[in-house]
């Protein structure tokens, strides 16, 4: 084992939010997830864009609605979320994902 006794399994698991970079990317994943799929590889860019300008949307829709200056509002509706999400993540994922998918609908077909 490497790193004083810990393998890097674990030092990689740390580093990720149940796979992804961050709990930011993971929750776009967990919420667009078919959003950004529906269109195919062809658009996932377009609807990466889509889907980041409604969390944008929704942040200030949410911060106009509500008390400014609440320590709770500022932690949970920053602008900085959105910089903090991996963009370029999702869409080599989803490019991944819809590769896969023609491979395998490709090879039941062929069977």
């Amino acid at each position: 084992m490497a790193f004083g006794g810990v393998n890097k399994k674990s030092i990689m698991a740390e580093r990720t939010y149940n796979g992804f970079t961050n709990r930011e990317t993971w929750l776009v994943n967990v919420f667009y997830r078919e959003s950004i799929l529906e269109d195919g590889i062809n658009l996932i860019e377009g609807n990466l864009e889509y889907v980041k300008e409604d969390i944008q949307n929704r942040i200030d829709r949410f911060m106009d609605v509500h008390i400014h200056g609440c320590i709770v509002q500022e932690l949970i509706c920053s602008k900085e979320i959105v910089k903090s999400i991996n963009w370029s993540e999702l869409e080599d994922h989803y490019t991944k994902e819809l590769e896969f998918q023609a491979k395998t609908n490709a090879k039941v077909i062929a069977e």
